[in-house]
């Protein structure tokens, strides 16, 4: 079992990694410099039990979703406020193409389960719920810098050489610092949040963007996905895409006092997690590729790290970061 691990990042991998290993009795630090680039910026903290243009069901989402927000309830008792929330999602139809495409696969066994009702413009999904990750990473943040054990601020990879197991959980830096075995794929988001009145407060709608809605009017529209522009500037583009969305998916509301925000996103081409240790010694280690569905796979997947002393032995075969070495 290891002892004291480092942890370098604080988005939604890092705070639940840190968070699993304090309930395993694994002494931890953690370093961040800040959320400049973080995918946690432009995260919707959507949950959704089938995802794409085909109704492709997510990953683990069957074996996972309810063992994930019993998680965050129980952090909801570190924060002092409500963190998950079941919702209604309402899958449209964007063009007849859609409609074809969705319309085969409503009867297969891994999608009806998760069919509601279906009817000409679109479904209706059950089992769909929202984090709200930032207010997360926020609290914990807050808590761990009183604490004491979160250095802001720049790490070096040159620091790792001290001896203390260290676990990367940087998001999109992680190209920057970890072995070029991994074919790390970056790609921005941009989101659009503001306020349409009237809308209901419990219901996403999708049709390849959404809106999501926040309460009280607020609204979240996303997402964009440019994998040219990899700066942290918003674009007009962006945003006279986002505003059409969530015109469209209102019923012709129009967003007011909307800002944008981008973030940069990392993945890799099996559209799996990568986790785990990079050398047989267990120094230096790896927490990413979490692309827009960290708030259902975090939980489970800093739970089965921490549970063997970090030993790496319960990680799911298809998210080890084994995988990429040669």
């Amino acid at each position: 079992m290891i002892l004291k691990v480092r942890i370098v990042g604080q988005g939604i991998a890092g705070t639940l990694l840190a968070w699993a290993c304090e309930r395993r009795g694994i002494e931890w630090e953690i370093v961040d410099q800040g959320h400049a680039e973080a995918a946690s910026r432009v995260g919707a903290g959507l949950v959704s039990p089938l995802t794409g243009m085909r109704l492709v069901p997510t990953w683990r989402f069957a074996e996972w979703a309810e063992a994930a927000q019993q998680t965050y309830r129980e952090l909801e008792r570190e924060v002092g406020g409500t963190l998950v929330r079941p919702l209604r999602l309402r899958r449209l139809f964007r063009n007849e193409k859609q409609r074809e495409r969705m319309g085969a696969r409503l009867d297969a066994p891994e999608v009806a389960k998760w069919v509601e009702s279906a009817d000409a413009e679109g479904v209706w999904l059950r089992g769909a719920y929202q984090v709200d990750t930032a207010r997360l990473i926020a609290a914990m943040r807050e808590k761990w810098r009183k604490q004491g054990r979160l250095r802001e601020g720049n790490f070096a990879p040159d620091e790792a050489e001290d001896g203390t197991p260290t676990i990367w959980c940087v998001g999109a830096a992680v190209r920057d610092c970890w072995p070029r075995t991994v074919s790390w794929e970056l790609s921005k988001g941009e989101l659009l949040t503001g306020r349409i009145p009237g809308i209901e407060d419990d219901v996403v709608r999708n049709d390849g963007e959404w809106v999501l809605p926040l309460g009280e009017g607020r609204v979240r529209v996303g997402a964009t996905f440019n994998r040219d522009d990899l700066s942290l500037a918003s674009t007009a583009k962006a945003e006279t895409e986002l505003r059409a969305a969530a015109a469209r998916l209102s019923g012709g509301g129009e967003i007011e006092d909307g800002f944008m925000d981008a973030g940069l996103r990392v993945n890799v081409p099996d559209r799996r997690p990568v986790v785990g240790w990079a050398d047989d010694q267990r120094r230096r280690g790896i927490f990413a590729g979490l692309a827009a569905k960290g708030a259902l796979w975090a939980p489970i997947l800093a739970e089965q790290w921490a549970a063997d002393g970090l030993r790496g032995e319960r990680l799911e075969s298809e998210v080890s970061a084994n995988r990429f070495r040669k």
